[in-house]
Order: C-alpha cells, then structure tokens, then sequence
C-alpha cells in the first residue's frame, strides 16, 4: 500500500501539472488554472470548485484551491464546454463557464464576495429575509446577554430555517449558557446531522450528556471531541493524567510540558509535572513547577502536598 501523499508532496504534484508542457496533453486534453480572491483582492483557500458539463449528464469533478487561492485540472475532453461552480461558506457563489481550446491552457480566475462586499461593491443590494432578521436578532440578543429573547428568536429562525444547521447551532450555543441540557441536546445532535464538521458542538454535547449523567454519550462525544482537538491543552492533559496513573511518568511528563508551554496558567498540569519530575528525579524541575502551581493556586486541593515535597527537597 502507498503511503498518503503529503501536502509537500500534493504541492509538488500541482506544481508539475502547472508546468506540464502543452504537447504532452492527450490528443483531446486541454488545461485549466486559475486564482481566487475576496473582493479586497485577498487569496481565498479552500474554495470548493464544482467542475461539470452538459455535454456529459454524470460528470462532475470537485477540486479545492491552495492557500494561494490557486487551483488547476486537466480537461480530458476540450471538444466541450465545462460550466464552473465556486464555492465557500460566507461566500456569495459564483457560476461560469469556460471553453479550453484542445492542447492549450487557458486561464479563469474568480472573485467571491462576503455579503458585506457585495453590497459595498454595488454587486447585490441588501435584501433581509425574515429568516436572516430573526437569526441575525437572536445573536444580538445573545451578544446583549438577554437569553430569553436570544432563544425565541433562535427558535424562529429554526422554523423559518429548518435546514440550516447554523440557526440550531445558535439556539444550542444559546441554551448551553442557559444549562438548558435538554434543548442542548436537541438543537446541538440536529445542527450536527446537517454540518457534521462543527467541532465546538461537539464539546456543548459532551457538556450536555455529562451534566445529565449520561456515561454512554459522555464517553462518545468525548471521543469526537478528543479527535478533533488533539492539540487542545486540556485533551492533552487528560491523556498525560491516564499515562501517569498507569505510572508511565516518562510518557506523561512531555505532554504536560506542552500543556504549560501553550498554557502556563493550567494550575494542575504544573501541579502534575511536579510530581512526573520527583518520580523522574528531576528535582529543580519539580521545584519550578511546584512553585508555579502555589503561585496560581496557593490554597489549592494539592497545595500542602506540593508545600511538603518542596520542604522534603530543600
């Protein structure tokens, strides 16, 4: 089996296709590049682009832009013409269509514009919609700290939206500053059927099913929560507190440093590093951390065991 390609290896890949040299495209290829950027002139990353034909029913190609905002295919067929899809979320979409003469390249670059822009630019004029009204309503709300009104008009949004993931992601966002579990959990589980990539969800449902004492939920969604925020200082943490309470102080005691490193107020992961390095024999280690823990939390639950180790170690 082959390894996966790398992104260093994916750039090389586009970089080559870029620099493929007309005569050697099949006898009917043709080839497509193109940049796309905001409409201050900024390169967009991770622009979905739909390629297809009506020339041929069932095909369809999707291709995303680089962090550059650039993009490129190879058009097996040129005798057709291609209709091109741009796509991003807070993006206006934009369609067009392209013919590439056979064994030649052509280039179409594309401008998306947020709403905002749009509008600036003179591109669309502004049209809320009541759905908008209500979603947009119910996030000042929120922002106002008025909780109640933030949830009725989430609420409505949701019925004049019931497609769209982002007005019960607001209404879950919502009921979790209210500890509304229950509607937590309703909003939070539909919001992510319709946008499964929505990560802080994840963590508002892990919140939700472990404050109703549901062990089975809590276990699943710490799961994808712990997936999808590997690098998160207290995933990490959680990680290194299981290592060390198997004794494997060795293996615990780099992940705490990251901790601290990315978040040097975390009062128990100095607190636990202390006791890695006197188990590891790191004495002067142990001492700093010892001392950062009492320094963030000097009436803490650990704070006479870390005043007694720092007295033993004198």
């Amino acid at each position: 089996m082959h390894a996966p390609r790398t992104p260093r290896a994916l750039a090389g890949a586009l970089l080559a296709f870029l620099l493929l040299p007309a005569g050697l495209f099949g006898a009917q290829q043709g080839r497509i590049t193109g940049k796309v950027t905001d409409g201050k002139g900024v390169p967009l990353a991770d622009v979905k682009i739909v390629v297809t034909t009506k020339a041929i029913t069932n095909f369809r190609q999707e291709l995303k832009t680089d962090k550059d905002g650039k993009w490129g295919t190879i058009l097996n067929d040129s005798t057709i013409v291609y209709q091109y899809h741009f796509e991003k979320k807070d993006y206006i979409s934009v369609d067009t269509e392209k013919k590439v003469p056979i064994g030649s390249s052509e280039v179409l670059d594309a401008q998306l514009f947020t709403q905002t822009q749009a509008i600036e630019k003179g591109v669309v004029k502004q049209v809320e919609d009541p759905f908008t009204s209500n979603y947009n309503a119910a996030v000042e709300a929120y922002q106002a700290g008025d909780m109640t009104v933030a949830f009725a008009k989430a609420q409505e949004a949701i019925k004049l939206g019931p497609d769209k993931a982002n007005a019960y992601s607001l209404g879950a966002t919502i009921a979790v500053k209210q500890k509304d579990w229950d509607n937590t959990i309703a909003l939070g589980e539909k919001s992510l059927a319709l946008e499964p990539d929505n990560t802080p969800l994840v963590g508002m449902l892990m919140e939700a099913y472990r404050a109703k004492g549901d062990k089975v939920k809590t276990a699943e969604y710490e799961k994808k929560y712990i997936a999808a925020n590997p690098d998160q200082p207290d995933v990490i943490y959680n990680q290194a507190v299981e290592l060390y309470n198997k004794g494997k102080f060795k293996e615990a005691e780099p992940l705490l440093v990251k901790v601290v490193d990315a978040k040097p107020d975390h009062a128990k992961a100095q607190y636990l590093l202390g006791m890695c390095d006197v188990n590891l024999n790191k004495i002067p280690d142990m001492k700093k951390h010892f001392n950062e823990y009492l320094k963030l939390e000097p009436k803490g639950a650990d704070a006479g065991t870390a005043k007694e180790m720092l007295e033993a170690f004198k």
